[in-house]
């Protein structure tokens, strides 16, 4: 299956889904003359960037960095802003980079700046099949697996592919160059990037100590950045408090400035003398005007029984309101009497293109954490999951973790097993101040006992997508 990223500039927003083989066969055109030697450089330069990008590799990555963006962004910086993967995690990730194919590539050299620009199709990491041949891309689970097992990983990898059951993504993509001393490097240009600063604050009856970890990051537009704070009990009795941010210029910051993950609202309790990092997710959107050069992040921690809640109404008016909602598909919900779903995180991106272990998710925890499922089976009755206040923000995929299956066949009475096959889909919408968005998952149960080796599976057919009660979206549609 082939899936096409229509908007070019959001393939790279997310790097760690974006490689190539280290060796690949393209048709290379240049407008201009442009050396045999120069011509393999290129080859050489972006399949070896493309490759330790993806497989999060950073320290890799940062070798092919130009010299003029080392000088304003250190590697220490670099690292610390991108976590890498390592040991069975990268190795298994750079097995996959082998599938992904770059071409046509054709360049445009001016002087001592090129810009390289390819045709790129990959793996679809957010795949049902994929994240679990994957364990979800968490490097812990896979970094556990045994030599057999990672074994087992790779043949079923070459087995997929071989078949043609390999899902992938297609786009058009471009790399900017620069030649420092006669050697050419990757040119991110971090020296015009986005200045981000954060700022600390620790409030009277708070006997802590608070400060940010990065003061400034360098962020370019569609950037998924780590940053992170320290916090310390400087007292002698355990303390809770209760963190909020702020950020500078308001207006600016709550249209292009996207805080992923962070503590914000969340209390935070320390004993004596202890420390803790609190780290945050953030990116800086693609369409943030020249003007907008810097934002400023402060986080300011309480004593929790001093929170300021602030005036109800109008944070209300502020927020947006989503809603999700269950049902079922009706195929096999009636070979059973029941079929109960244990839930985890609900988890939503902005960005389409990240892995289930990929940073940039925001996680929230369902009001429901059971339901039966034999019970929505009409296509009219839906189970509401969660329903909550959010920033408005954009919002690219969905992902309801189904924890558990326990299905009880209504013949017999006996449980059958019921593969869990329910992962991360494409969802584009827009949760606005004051208006409530509703999604309703649309999950499918479906006997796949014809099959050999296969019996009952659980996925997810489709959705519907409301605003204010106004149907905006269904999938599949009728």
């Amino acid at each position: 299956m082939m899936n096409r990223l229509s908007n070019k500039k959001r393939f790279f927003a997310r790097v760690g889904l974006a490689a190539a083989a280290m060796a690949f066969a393209v048709c290379v055109g240049f407008s201009g003359a442009v050396a045999a030697e120069d011509t393999a450089r290129f080859r050489d330069l972006v399949s070896r960037y493309l490759e330790a990008v993806y497989t999060q590799d950073y320290a890799e990555a940062y070798r092919y960095v130009s010299q003029r963006d080392r000088r304003a962004k250190s590697e220490a910086a670099y690292l610390s802003e991108n976590p890498s993967f390592t040991g069975a995690a990268r190795d298994l990730a750079r097995a996959l980079a082998r599938r992904i194919e770059v071409g046509p590539l054709s360049s445009d050299v001016r002087g001592d700046s090129a810009t390289v620009r390819f045709d790129i199709s990959l793996p679809d990491a957010n795949s049902a099949e994929l994240q679990k041949l994957f364990a979800g891309f968490d490097p812990d689970a896979l970094n556990r697996l045994t030599p057999e097992n990672r074994r087992q990983v790779l043949e079923t990898l070459d087995e997929m592919s071989r078949a043609g059951r390999l899902s992938t993504i297609t786009g058009e993509e471009s790399l900017d160059l620069l030649r420092e001393e006669g050697r050419w490097s990757i040119f991110r240009n971090w020296d015009e990037a986005v200045k981000v600063f954060f700022h600390a604050a620790v409030r009277e009856g708070l006997p802590w100590a608070f400060e940010p970890l990065q003061k400034m990051v360098l962020a370019r537009p569609g950037e998924t950045l780590h940053a992170s704070y320290r916090v310390r009990n400087l007292s002698d009795r355990t303390v809770t408090g209760k963190a909020r941010h702020l950020d500078r210029p308001k207006e600016a910051a709550a249209k292009y400035l996207n805080v992923i993950q962070c503590f914000f609202f969340l209390q935070e309790t320390l004993e004596p003398g202890q420390a803790k990092e609190l780290p945050l997710v953030f990116r800086v959107d693609w369409d943030v005007p020249r003007e907008n050069g810097e934002f400023h992040v402060t986080y300011q921690f309480y004593p929790s029984d001093r929170f300021p809640e602030g005036d109800g109404e109008a944070r209300a008016q502020a927020e947006g309101t989503l809603e999700v909602r269950v049902k079922d598909h009706r195929d096999a919900i009636d070979d059973f009497s029941g079929v109960e779903l244990s839930l985890g995180k609900l988890r939503l991106s902005p960005d389409a293109r990240l892995r289930s272990a990929d940073p940039g998710w925001l996680e929230l925890t369902p009001q429901l954490g059971r339901m039966d499922l034999a019970r929505y089976k009409d296509g009219t009755a839906a189970a509401t999951v969660y329903r909550g206040s959010l920033r408005p923000r954009r919002f690219a995929a969905v992902d309801l973790q189904v924890t558990g299956i326990r299905g009880i066949l209504r013949k017999s009475g006996a449980p059958a097993p019921v593969k869990n096959a329910v992962g991360p889909i494409r969802l584009d919408f827009d949760l606005k101040a004051g208006l409530t968005t509703v999604v309703i998952l649309d999950l499918e149960l479906l006997d796949l006992s014809d099959h050999p080796g296969r019996g009952y599976e659980l996925l997810i057919k489709g959705y519907e997508l409301y605003e204010n009660d106004r149907l905006l979206q269904k999938i599949p549609p009728g």
